[in-house]
């Protein structure tokens, strides 16, 4: 995601607001270029809900899984 499509996902109209949000120093956010991807800083990470190095959780195990069996009505 670019800087400028962030922005306009977040409703905010300057590198200040967007600086504020991501609590980083607004020359940091400003030496972002507007159309490149977005630096994987944890603070924009956070902010898109991404998670880094963590595998999906595998879904629970049905102990009921192998006793469910179709039923046939006449």
């Amino acid at each position: 995601m670019s800087k400028r499509a962030l922005r306009a996902k977040l409703g905010l109209s300057n590198d200040k607001q967007l600086a504020k949000v991501l609590q980083l120093p607004v020359e940091q956010v400003e030496s972002w270029e507007e159309e490149r991807a977005l630096p994987a800083v944890p603070e924009v990470l956070r902010l898109l809900d991404v998670q880094t190095g963590t595998a999906p959780a595998p879904p629970p195990a049905d102990p009921d899984d192998d006793r469910i069996v179709p039923v046939e009505v006449a």
